[in-house]
């Protein structure tokens, strides 16, 4: 049975044997040292604890006597390994002191020549007015300007962030308890610009650029504006190059170009930050930089995230920047900018970037949490009226550029946190109107156990095709008539229509077409894989197994094509097309595999 804690602590004090803790798997040795402790305080003395093996029950169990017994949740081993990441990155964000950050932004000062013309700028002071809740009322600065770098007297720095008739309004880039009520202030000529270049990959950074995963410091060679224009028309093409997510419902249904911003949209906890990830674990080989903005996640969310891109290898082309949930507001809304600016380095080099917002809709609360504090006016969800350009402006920064600028990419992937699946809050519709379509991830579906949870009817690309390889174009548009006809046609059987043979075919094959776009976390798929899978399930090939065995299927011919047939799938995925030679080889590997299958199936089925 189960004791609390004041029945614990008396239990404990009678007893006079040493505790026995029966598990079914062999306990750490920190953590049985973690319960003496723990015990030994509770009864005021020394409590030993013996360790056995019991493979009996199925989970820790501590006889504290016969009739007495508690049921423990150790937990599975690989969450120390993130506790430790986690520690890792904590210690060094606690690490980072006030003097740290100054010196960050005044070594950008030092290294980067002023951005704004300014008279008289060491005669240009001001008085701190009121200061509180990570924000500066401060009155006198005729000459600064928006967005501009300020200098308090403690050596902290702020943002001009609210330009009013009588006072300006300040975000604080330090800890306020250093700034004083009638202090001085004044303005430096720098807007605010954070390091950018090949240095920080692999790197976890600050919304300063500053690095925050102890690995020493980032001796970066150029520095970027925070916030930027936008490329114009003139700038830009077409997107017309696919940027491959390795999710098959994605690359066939929803494509995604370099260049796009598609939203992905849900409620919490259903898989959207899991896209992403598959995402940047994909882009290893394909010259794209990915950078990851954790806008006030927590801690143990951005370890997870880093130890799986470790684990796949994905962190030597990823950047992380992050702002913990408990950090102040400034960071959380500067963040999305920063990796922005990161991304576009990139992009205006001629390199590709894709750049994932995990999520604005904490960044939308972090704007709205300083608007309220510098008495903005306040609209729609108490959102103040200007954060739709708050989000356009960070959006529209995706581009792909023309050729003779480049022709470098970034593409953006924002993602949105629904309540309800309710798609029309102001966020979420703001964010659909600026995108150029969206990827709906539906709760109904993940619990469902059809993962990744993906609406293919309420997801769109507005890029389409343009977006797609030959290859992908050829097999994604016939299995996209075959989903549909499915999900029609279920309609009627469910009020016990009779169908004829066309119609259950058509029953069958979309079943089918729907299961094979169930894929497992973190296991995207090359497009050339994708292509083969996708071209059995639209030409039948698969019409004679049952459901449960699609994935078996599939596993299966994968390693079958790789091992006897390598050179179809090189064939795909070098010229991107599948031509009427590679095609015909396709087929007489699916007819070879399948005949194999069979066979094996009916083997299983003789043994069981």
């Amino acid at each position: 049975m189960k004791e609390t804690k004041n029945s614990l602590k008396s239990l404990l004090k009678e007893i006079t044997c040493p505790v026995a803790l029966k598990a079914p798997f062999v306990v750490r040795q920190d953590t049985v040292d973690k319960l003496v402790k723990e015990f030994s305080l509770l009864a005021g003395k020394n409590i030993e604890i013996k360790v056995e093996l019991d493979k009996d029950i199925e989970k820790p169990m501590l006889f504290l006597s016969d009739d007495k017994v508690i049921d423990l949740d150790i937990g599975h081993q690989w969450v120390d390994v993130v506790e430790k990441e986690l520690l890792k990155i904590k210690e060094q964000i606690d690490f980072l002191t006030i003097d740290d950050m100054s010196g960050h932004i005044k070594k950008i000062i030092e290294n980067t020549k002023p951005l704004i013309e300014v008279k008289e700028i060491s005669s240009d002071r001001g008085e701190v007015l009121q200061v509180g809740d990570g924000i500066a009322r401060i009155s006198g600065l005729r000459h600064v300007g928006a967005n501009e770098i300020v200098l308090f007297e403690g050596g902290i720095y702020g943002l001009a962030f609210n330009l009013e008739r009588e006072a300006v309004g300040c975000i604080l880039l330090g800890a306020e308890e250093g700034i004083r009520e009638g202090s001085s202030v004044e303005i430096t000529g720098h807007l605010l610009e954070v390091p950018v270049g090949d240095e920080l990959i692999g790197r976890i950074v600050n919304a300063l650029g500053q690095p925050i995963d102890g690995k020493g410091p980032i001796e970066a060679k150029s520095y970027r504006l925070v916030e930027r224009k936008a490329p114009g028309v003139v700038a830009r093409q077409p997107v017309s190059e696919p940027l491959q997510t390795g999710v098959k419902a994605i690359d066939a249904l929803v494509p995604v170009g370099r260049g796009q911003r598609e939203l992905i949209i849900g409620d919490r906890k259903i898989g959207k930050t899991t896209i992403a990830i598959d995402t940047i674990i994909n882009q290893k080989d394909s010259g794209v930089i990915c950078i990851y903005a954790a806008i006030g996640q927590k801690a143990s969310t951005i370890g997870r995230v880093v130890k799986i891109l470790e684990q796949k290898g994905a962190l030597k082309y990823t950047i992380i920047v992050a702002a913990l949930s408990n950090e102040q507001t400034a960071f959380r809304f500067l963040v999305p900018y920063t990796a922005c600016a990161i991304g576009e380095e990139i992009m205006e080099r001629g390199g590709h970037a894709l750049v994932i917002y995990d999520d604005l809709s904490k960044h939308g609360v972090a704007y709205r949490e300083m608007s309220a504090l510098l008495k903005r006016p306040i609209g729609r969800e108490a959102y103040p009226g200007d954060i739709f350009y708050v989000h356009s402006r960070l959006l529209e920064r995706a581009a792909k550029l023309k050729d003779s600028l480049g022709g470098g990419s970034l593409t953006a992937l924002p993602i949105i946190e629904t309540l309800g699946g309710d798609v029309t809050s102001y966020i979420s519709t703001n964010v659909i109107s600026i995108t150029d379509g969206q990827i709906y991830l539906e709760s109904d579906l993940f619990n469902t156990g059809f993962r990744p949870s993906i609406n293919v009817g309420l997801s769109v690309s507005r890029v389409g095709g343009a977006a797609q390889c030959k290859a992908m174009k050829k097999v994604a548009g016939r299995l996209r008539i075959d989903l549909s006809q499915y999900h029609e046609m279920s309609a009627f059987v469910k009020f016990g229509a009779e169908l004829d043979e066309a119609t259950h075919a058509q029953l069958v094959r979309g079943e089918r077409g729907r299961q094979l776009l169930i894929q497992p976390q973190y296991s995207p798929l090359s497009m050339e894989k994708q292509v083969v899978l996708l071209y059995a399930v639209v030409n039948g090939y698969i019409d004679f197994i049952n459901v449960e065995m699609c994935s078996d299927f599939e596993s299966k011919l994968l390693s079958h094509l790789e091992a006897n047939h390598p050179s179809i799938l090189v064939g795909i995925k070098q010229s991107g097309d599948l031509t009427s030679e590679l095609e015909e080889r396709l087929k007489k590997a699916l007819e070879d595999f399948i005949d194999f299958f069979k066979k094996e199936s009916e083997q299983v089925s003789e043994n069981e």
